[in-house]
């Protein structure tokens, strides 16, 4: 369907900028030895559609509340979940929406789902809606992470935890928690393998983001440049976060961004909405732009997917690789084990996100844990998607 199999793809502390200059074997070395061990330790710990919303929100929430209300589980305990979509306009965003279902209704508790379309307005007409109708508990998937805040504020003064998944949210928000991918480090694991694929050859780049002003977007790329940086120049990793962190000004700054030091340029940054049809059209612009490119770097897979017509279209298959810092869909992950020029992806498994969701839920309503238990996000263990692991991870039958 898109033509031709593609080619694709923490907190730390930013301290002094990198320095380095000439890479010694030693260093190469040791941030290869280092990056192989971070993903075998990750894959270790590493362990589906949606129903459509037909009728108005309130009569959706009202109608969830069905036989899986009345159930029990061990406790005793019967509760009803509300999830606060942002959109359903990419497979990773259904699966999610079904994930959670699934770890709510094994409890035997009640699920309702509500779809903002990414319309602020609508996002919290959907969380006034879960709090008129008394939820014991609501999971947001926030369209901004700022304008979310006093729907937010109102649900937790009404006495409803929030816990938000997948974009965080501000951390002056007055929830529970953000459990998502380790959006930071999963970038800076593809980033490492990435650095290393090119050898001493330069690497002339342009970079697929998701949204303005979306803290996954940010965080995604800035771990992509980490992890290139660091493995090109042989800096420390603290060295290759803060020199993330001036490349991503940079890049905001002027729409392109360059470390000299790692031989390594952005060259043009498009908006692909997350998706594979807008993916497409923004690849289109960039390569008018930029046509000596060896690499398209992206914030997920889906707008890769969608890259790769543009390329294929263009004639440069051949010339030019893809790398992804998430989300290892399963179409991404299976170009990367056909070895295609797709190289690289990190992991956000939509299962892995829901059920650590929910394991926060059940401690704050079973256990009366509150806020203060938890970080402001709570984070997935990292992983990333190469040549020699696809093959173990890829599943022709999973939803995403």
């Amino acid at each position: 369907m898109l033509g031709i199999l593609l080619t694709v793809a923490m907190s730390v502390s930013m301290l002094s900028a990198c320095g380095g200059t000439t890479k010694s074997s030693d260093a190469d070395t040791a941030a290869k030895t280092e990056a192989q061990a971070e993903t075998k330790a990750a894959e270790t710990k590493a362990a589906e559609t949606k129903e459509a919303v037909t009728e108005s929100a309130k009569e959706t929430a009202s109608e969830a509340v069905t036989e899986a209300e009345k159930k029990a589980d061990a406790s005793g305990k019967s509760f009803k979940v509300g999830y606060v979509n942002k959109t359903l306009n990419n497979p990773y965003f259904v699966a999610l929406d079904a994930a959670l279902k699934e770890e709510v209704e094994s409890r035997g508790w009640s699920y309702a789902s509500l779809d903002a379309s990414e319309d602020i307005s609508k996002e919290m007409e959907n969380m006034e809606t879960f709090v008129s109708q008394n939820y014991d508990c609501i999971i947001m998937n926030c369209v901004d992470s700022e304008a979310c805040l006093p729907a937010i504020a109102n649900a937790t003064a009404a006495g409803i935890p929030v816990i938000n998944v997948d974009n965080a949210c501000d951390t002056s928000a007055d929830n529970i928690t953000t459990v998502c991918s380790d959006n930071l480090r999963n970038g800076r694991a593809v980033g490492l393998y990435v650095g290393e694929q090119f050898g001493k050859d330069p690497i002339v780049s342009v970079l697929l983001s998701g949204v303005k002003g979306a803290v996954v977007s940010q965080e995604r790329r800035t771990g992509l440049m980490c992890g290139i940086i660091e493995q090109r120049t042989g800096c420390t990793e603290d060295e290759a976060w803060a020199a993330a962190k001036t490349m991503e000004q940079e890049l905001m700054d002027k729409g392109k961004a360059e470390n000299a030091d790692a031989d390594f340029k952005i060259n043009g940054q498009g908006w692909g909405n997350w998706t594979a049809d807008e993916g497409l059209p923004a690849m289109e612009d960039l390569l008018v732009a930029n046509k000596d490119i060896n690499l398209v770097l992206g914030e997920n897979d889906n707008m890769l997917l969608g890259a790769m017509t543009a390329i294929e279209n263009a004639g440069l298959t051949d010339k030019i690789k893809l790398a992804a810092a998430a989300d290892g869909q399963k179409e991404a992950i299976k170009l990367i084990a056909d070895n295609t020029g797709y190289i690289a992806t990190g992991d956000n498994n939509p299962k892995t996100v829901a059920a650590m969701a929910m394991q926060v839920a059940d401690d704050v309503l079973l256990n009366g844990k509150t806020a203060d238990d938890y970080e402001d996000i709570t984070r997935t263990p990292p992983l990333c998607y190469t040549i020699e692991n696809a093959k173990d991870y890829y599943d022709e039958n999973a939803a995403f």
